[in-house]
């Protein structure tokens, strides 16, 4: 439990409250710190991992599309018609969403390591990390509608093509794409919830714990 951790937290720095700073235990703390900081960057790593993991899939998907029409596939087999050219260029629009997605995650996270670099040995200079680390987690998803927009309409396109090669109602497009909104929505919803209940919490029990250890006497 997150909220009995932070006061196992404060339960060793109580103890050690009236005794000299030297005295406080910061190893305890330490290792208490850095437990809980592995828990939230595994659960970092695998968000990142499912944006990866899709990514991949949707440009590979894209991708033996377009290959398949190329080599004549396409037209050859039956009920599959070959692209037209709108399509084609509507695929590649769909690569580029998807591409500028994966890779803006990675970029940004590269950077974040970037500034984040350091061969930290003090409890202080591991909560100031810790600290950058998840205010750069919370100001990305900030504004997660938007960053999630070029995905999602490259999916639609991708779809939306994929009926019309294989000659599929376009009745059955419309309920699609409401799902793909409804998933945005959804999607967004669930990352804003994360912020509220495990990233401000999270920084604000690491600012008030980095707080007492720069000023004892509170």
């Amino acid at each position: 439990n997150r909220n009995m951790e932070f006061e196992d937290m404060q339960v060793v720095w109580n103890s050690q409250h009236d005794k000299p700073l030297y005295g406080v235990d910061e190893v305890g703390l330490h290792k208490i710190l850095r437990s809980k900081s592995q828990r939230f960057h595994r659960l970092i790593y695998w968000q990142h991992i499912q944006t990866y993991g899709s990514s991949a899939f949707m440009l590979m998907a894209i991708a033996a599309i377009l290959l398949a029409n190329v080599s004549g596939l396409l037209g050859k087999v039956d009920s599959l018609r070959a692209l037209a050219g709108w399509e084609i260029v509507a695929l590649l629009v769909a690569m580029v969403a998807w591409l500028q997605f994966s890779l803006s995650v990675y970029l940004g996270q590269k950077q974040q390591k970037i500034r984040e670099r350091s061969d930290t040995q003090s409890l202080l200079e591991d909560l100031d990390r810790e600290i950058k680390h998840t205010t750069y987690q919370i100001r990305t998803r900030k504004h997660i509608l938007m960053g999630f927009i070029p995905p999602y309409f490259g999916t639609g396109l991708f779809i939306s093509i994929v009926f019309g090669v294989t000659g599929v109602s376009n009745w059955i497009l419309s309920p699609v794409i409401v799902g793909l909104i409804l998933g945005l929505i959804i999607e967004s919803r669930s990352q804003r919830r994360l912020i509220e209940r495990e990233m401000v919490p999270r920084l604000s029990e690491l600012e008030t714990l980095r707080d007492k250890l720069a000023d004892p006497q509170h």
